[in-house]
């Protein structure tokens, strides 16, 4: 689901328009069951994008692709303490955190648009019964769920009912060094994620994955990390560091990841547990995207993406080259498979 933009002297290469017409036409081509179909419609989709690729209105596209990630931050409560993050010194009060029927409500009105949820924090399964709701949810329009976790309060109930579902559980892990640990989450959690990591093998299989941060401070624990993963035949993933009030530092690499690719966060529906939606949870650094585009629990989702603010931020965004474009949820791919 893309936006319109104006043309304007500092419109996006002619590379960015190829990109943004192939972000259209491959998840829609794949829609089409009857190969002798794929041709006339591929046309049509092809006038129906021209049009609205240029024309000079703020208004939405919203085709029924499944081109979004809808990614909700169900909590800044955390309950580690982890060096890398910031995000569990500012915990929502009671008061500011929506109930998890506005948020399902949301997943209902997007449904035809999203190929993927992702629940971060904060910590997720402190509202485990919540991620049950939405991963039953999101099961019923066979929408994959991903929840990233770091490990402690896993349950063997938990991961069963989980299971049945079929989404992804991700655990977070720093380093398998139990003298870091402590520095690293700030508790003494070690042999409690490890009991929890085997138990989410048993029982997930191949839908558990173990999330590593790759900073100056755990960059020499990513090798062990990864032979580790391996060898349970968990698939591992590394994430590069970002600033979200951590005290760690970024890598300093030679090569910085630039692409002529748009930045994909466009695609992003991202919510704040208070409801608050914006188009990346970085988006502090785009100024016109300081204040959020709107909140679920005062508005219609489908109002809040048509605003104009929402299409000048997603515009912005299309050329912006921060380093959070080197994130999985930025990378173009994800909305090509």
């Amino acid at each position: 689901m893309s936006l319109i933009y104006r043309r304007r002297a500092n419109q996006p290469s002619f590379t960015y328009v190829i990109n943004d017409y192939m972000g259209e036409i491959k998840p829609f081509a794949k829609r089409i069951d009857n190969k002798l179909l794929i041709l006339p419609l591929l046309i049509l989709k092809t006038i129906e994008w021209s049009i609205y690729r240029w024309y000079k209105t703020p208004i939405r596209r919203f085709y029924g692709v499944k081109g979004n990630e809808l990614i909700y931050m169900i909590t800044k409560r955390c309950n580690e303490r982890c060096a890398k993050c910031g995000i569990w010194k500012n915990p929502e009060p009671e008061n500011e955190h929506i109930d998890i029927s506005i948020f399902i409500n949301c997943l209902k009105t997007l449904h035809e648009n999203l190929y993927q949820v992702t629940l971060t924090g904060g910590e997720p399964l402190l509202f485990l019964n919540d991620v049950l709701k939405i991963a039953d949810e999101s099961r019923k329009y066979e929408i994959q769920l991903i929840t990233v976790t770091n490990g402690v309060l896993i349950t063997e109930d938990f991961l069963k009912k989980y299971a049945e579902l079929d989404h992804i559980l991700v655990i977070s892990i720093d380093t398998l060094e139990k003298d870091k640990w402590i520095d690293f989450r700030g508790k003494n959690s070690y042999e409690k994620v490890m009991e929890n990591i085997n138990l989410s093998k048993k029982i997930l299989g191949k839908n558990l994955q173990i999330q590593s941060v790759l900073a100056d401070e755990s960059i020499s624990d990513i090798p062990q990390i990864k032979a580790f993963s391996k060898e349970l035949e968990i698939k591992h993933v590394t994430q590069p560091y970002m600033d979200f009030g951590g005290v760690w530092n970024n890598v300093k690499t030679k090569n910085e990841k630039t692409n002529g690719f748009a930045c994909a966060a466009r695609k992003n529906i991202c919510i704040y547990p208070n409801g608050d939606v914006v188009k990346c949870f970085d988006h502090h650094k785009i100024p016109l995207a300081k204040e959020p585009l709107g909140n679920i629990s005062k508005e219609d989702i489908i109002q809040i993406l048509c605003k104009k603010r929402s299409t000048e931020v997603s515009k912005i965004m299309k050329t912006c080259n921060f380093s959070c474009k080197q994130l999985s949820c930025n990378v173009p791919e994800i909305i090509y498979n």
